[in-house]
């Protein structure tokens, strides 16, 4: 399982106390290289390109962050290169 949803209760101080207001919805994320993985594989599809295997798992151990910034700059490139 990727992803399980949760939530929490806000709670505002009202007086000398806490008072939940209301529960508002969250994801927890447990496999943080399944949704790296699975965020490849969209950009695969966006871009119409297959990228090799070493290069998806290359991708799939950077920071989040990081993936994106990459990700970015391959599309770009790619954009550059057709015309």
């Amino acid at each position: 399982m990727i992803e399980h949803y949760h939530g929490y209760t806000e709670v505002r101080k009202v007086g000398q106390g806490l008072r939940p207001v209301g529960k508002h919805p969250f994801k927890m994320i447990y496999n943080a290289r399944a949704v790296k993985y699975d965020l490849i594989q969209q950009f695969e599809a966006s871009a119409g390109i297959l990228l090799p295997s070493g290069v998806k798992s290359n991708l799939c151990t950077q920071v989040s962050p990081v993936l994106g910034k990459q990700l970015a700059v391959i599309k770009l490139q790619i954009k550059e290169n057709k015309k």
